[in-house]
């Protein structure tokens, strides 16, 4: 070997082994990996994070800005906390309120406010890289929207961020989990996901994995975990072994489903208010069936195939293979949960036809006790409909019970000759019963065993009878359209992604230079050794891991939530890279205002409005606002930030009187450019032929946090004002400032029509009232009347050009497009 070959191989190995000793000293002493101190201030609550501001200030040799004035600063709360601009009404009763408690009246009053949840969401969705599609060549439509709704309600209901976090990355294996917990997973499936199962699925599985670590790091831990998902990190200590160590930990989740068009677990969801309706009216029928309400009726021995007085087992399979109409009617008595009536199928060969009895064979959806049935159009494949009645009938009481089921129609419950309106029905009612191999066993069943003794009926079982006919259900106009109703609701069952753990764990291994297909060694999930670690665990989960991040004595996660909120209210964070808190992000320009804000977060609880009001609440806030690009210079500054584009949308609607701000519900399709999608949507929801169809006039003119969100074709609005695709976790939007935004707000056939719909209510005030005129469109567009100069030249402004001019001017200023 060469002198220089040799040299060059000694300065190699003296280079790893600098950066090895490096990292290890570093791991301990860089400030972010310390657990946070709350500094002893004699200051309490907003007037600590005034005085670690000014003392911050100090160093830089400047101060706080007086106060704003009170219109601009109620404009200010309102679109930091609402998203929306306050109305003239408000900004009348703020400015008018002398009250020494006036500021923190409106604080609470915003806070409880619906359209809080919706603006803290808006930023947590960069974060989630919420989106209604699924990305990629097919960026097809998914049902995420319930996960959205999900996260508003959390906003608005204050859940302690803990427990925000832990529902988001494991409600699903929380003890006793609720279907709101599961939905809550929703946020590592918005990850995009290429289209079907295609050959290069595994590839796209691990991209998957790659980007919810990813989101992860940038989330919670303020890291760039995927640095090291090739090699180690080359600046901070994570090992690429560390960071396969927690890719395990997401490793377990399924990637595809049942279909090609299926993407990993889903969950059948109904809407919490469709919820509450389906209820309200299961119960009202209830209450008729048990109040006897309902006209009974007897059953007369019509098309009759069969009749017997105990159990047995029909040898001549042929005879009852019944494709049409059914009735099947019986007396019993029984204390047991479990017993088969009249069954003919068995599930294991493929033999599915029919079966009623009590209790539901331990199924999915069974409920002990109470009556069952189900019917199957086809053999091998189950599809067709269940039923469960909604009340026991294993009390130790003689019952006459039967089954009636219409080919295409209806599938009934009847007890005691009265109708089981409040059952629950599950699948479509099949149009024929498929036919079975199996003989009719009246008793018990086959069920995958080779004898018919599965599911016994014990207890008394007789007059048995078998009809070829559905007979007629006598019911009131009444509970007949709440039927309907009931039909209706239930049918706006909608499958939304989510996580799930698979039974069988699935082996991780280092991916050596990240290359799927060259697996190194086999690890096991756990935590970087710099980190605090989670109590002794063989195998650590979603929900250890959770619960680790959310744990007192983590360093980092505290910290970096209460910087993306400082963000939110002064465009740069206390340190000012969100994501990278590691040794190429920034150091906080206040490091003791930020361990001060992280500690207190935990102490009340993880408590997310408590932070909010405290920030909001001090003189750092409340002061004169600057140039953004002052702000960035000195620490502690309010700065003028252009509104977001959701908000510069909702400005103007909100200004015209056009805005819809209900909450929640499916996502819309407001207007845009005719055009826009023929040339940039192609493959929405995996075809060629999917057009953007615009709402109609109940829906268009939601507020933005509801307009569908195409990662492949963002709305053009949207796009021109900096809003993300959302393809990958944004932890803080570019502010751009181009000619093309100005043409937006200008052109764009929404923009316009609010322009035009606000000149129409201002073509209300005649030529005598043109200053009442030019007040109202002040207030609406900029929260505030016009000075003695604007007043003049808006007055030639109406006389020469009219109303419309006014508006398309003050709906294009600086100040109505900028948060002060």
């Amino acid at each position: 070997m060469g002198r220089g070959i040799k040299m060059i191989v000694r300065y190699s190995v003296a280079v790893v082994f600098f950066k090895v000793i490096s990292l290890c000293l570093y791991s301990s002493e860089h400030w972010a990996y310390k657990a946070p101190k709350k500094a002893l201030v004699s200051a309490k609550d907003s007037e600590a994070i005034n005085v670690f501001v000014r003392n911050a200030m100090k160093r830089q040799g400047v101060r706080l800005k007086p106060k704003a004035p009170r219109h601009t600063l109620i404009r200010r709360l309102s679109w930091d906390l609402r998203g929306l601009p306050p109305s003239p009404e408000e900004v009348i009763e703020f400015t008018n309120d002398n009250s020494p408690d006036s500021w923190i009246k409106l604080v609470d009053k915003f806070l409880e406010s619906p359209h809080f949840g919706e603006r803290m969401a808006q930023n947590w969705f960069d974060l989630a890289r919420f989106a209604d599609t699924s990305g990629y060549a097919a960026d097809r439509t998914r049902n995420v929207w319930p996960y959205r709704d999900w996260v508003i309600d959390s906003f608005n209901n204050n859940m302690p961020f803990d427990q925000f976090t832990i529902e988001q990355l494991a409600g699903d294996m929380l003890p006793g989990s609720t279907s709101e917990q599961k939905l809550a997973t929703g946020f590592h499936r918005q990850a995009m996901q290429a289209k079907g199962n295609n050959p290069r699925k595994e590839e796209f599985r691990i991209k998957g994995i790659v980007d919810r670590l990813k989101t992860t790091g940038r989330t919670w831990l303020g890291l760039s975990l995927e640095c090291a998902e090739c090699h180690d990190h080359k600046y901070d200590p994570i090992s690429q072994r560390d960071y396969y160590k927690m890719f395990a930990i997401f490793n377990n989740v399924p990637h595809l489903g049942s279909g090609y068009n299926t993407h990993g677990p889903r969950m059948k969801y109904i809407p919490k208010g469709t919820q509450q309706k389906i209820n309200a009216i299961r119960q009202s029928l209830t209450d008729r069936v048990k109040s006897n309400e309902i006209q009974k009726f007897s059953l007369k021995d019509e098309s009759l195939i069969g009749h017997w007085e105990k159990p047995q087992v029909m040898e001549s399979s042929e005879s009852f293979s019944e494709t049409g109409d059914l009735t099947i009617v019986a007396s019993i008595r029984t204390s047991k949960p479990i017993g088969n009536i009249a069954s003919k199928y068995d599930w294991k060969s493929g033999q599915r036809s029919y079966v009623f009895g009590i209790g539901g064979e331990n199924a999915e959806n069974a409920v002990p006790g109470h009556l069952f049935a189900w019917i199957s159009e086809k053999s091998q494949i189950w599809s067709g409909a269940e039923i469960h009645g909604s009340f026991p009938v294993n009390d130790g009481k003689e019952h006459e019970v039967a089954v009636v089921f219409d080919a295409g129609n209806y599938l009934r419950l009847i007890v005691d000759g009265v109708v089981d309106n409040a059952a629950k029905i599950k699948g479509h009612v099949p149009k024929s019963i498929a036919i079975s191999d199996r003989p009719l066993v009246i008793g018990a069943g086959y069920n995958n065993s080779l004898e018919p003794k599965s599911f016994p009926f014990d207890g008394t079982l007789k007059n048995v009878r078998m009809y070829r006919k559905a007979f007629k259900l006598p019911v009131s106009k009444e509970i007949e359209n709440l039927q309907l109703e009931l039909k209706g609701l239930v049918s706006k069952t909608i499958e939304v992604p989510v996580m799930e753990e698979s039974p069988d764990s699935r082996e991780t291994h280092i991916l050596i230079r990240g290359d799927y297909k060259q697996k190194g060694d086999r690890v096991f999930a756990g935590i970087p050794k710099f980190l605090p670690q989670p109590p002794a665990k063989n195998n650590l989960n979603r929900l250890d891991f959770s619960r680790w991040l959310v744990s007192n004595e983590h360093p980092l996660t505290a910290r970096v939530t209460v910087n993306y909120l400082w963000q939110h209210f002064f465009g740069t964070g206390i340190v000012a890279t969100p994501a990278d808190f590691g040794a190429k992000g920034e150091v906080p320009s206040s490091p003791e205002l930020l361990d001060w804000l992280a500690v207190e977060f935990m102490q009340k609880g993880w408590n997310y409005k408590h932070m909010v009001r405290l920030i909001v609440s001090s003189d750092t806030y409340q002061q004169k606002s600057v140039g953004l690009s002052d702000s960035r210079s000195v620490f502690g500054l309010m700065p003028r930030m252009r509104l977001p584009a959701e908000q510069i949308r909702d400005q103007f609607l909100s200004a015209s009187d056009l805005l819809d701000a209900q909450i929640g519900g499916p996502s819309v399709f407001p207007l845009q450019p005719d055009g826009f999608y023929e040339e940039r949507g192609q493959n929405t929801a995996g075809n060629s032929n999917f057009t953007w169809k615009v709402s109609g006039p109940e829906d268009r003119y939601r507020k933005s946090m509801y307009v569908y969100w195409k990662r492949m074709a963002l709305h053009p609005s949207f796009a021109a004002f900096d809003a993300p695709t959302r393809q990958v976790c944004v932890a803080k939007r570019t502010v751009s400032n181009t000619p093309q935004q100005a043409l937006v707000t200008l052109n764009d056939p929404m923009f316009d029509e609010c322009s035009r719909a606000l000149a129409k209510n201002l073509s209300l005030y005649g030529k005598g009232k043109i200053n009442e005129g030019l007040d109202h469109a002040f207030m609406e567009c900029l929260g505030r009347i016009p000075n003695n100069g604007e007043r003049i030249k808006f007055q030639a402004l109406v006389k020469n050009d009219g109303w419309y001019s006014v508006c398309v001017v003050l709906l294009n200023l600086d100040e109505a497009l900028t948060r002060e």
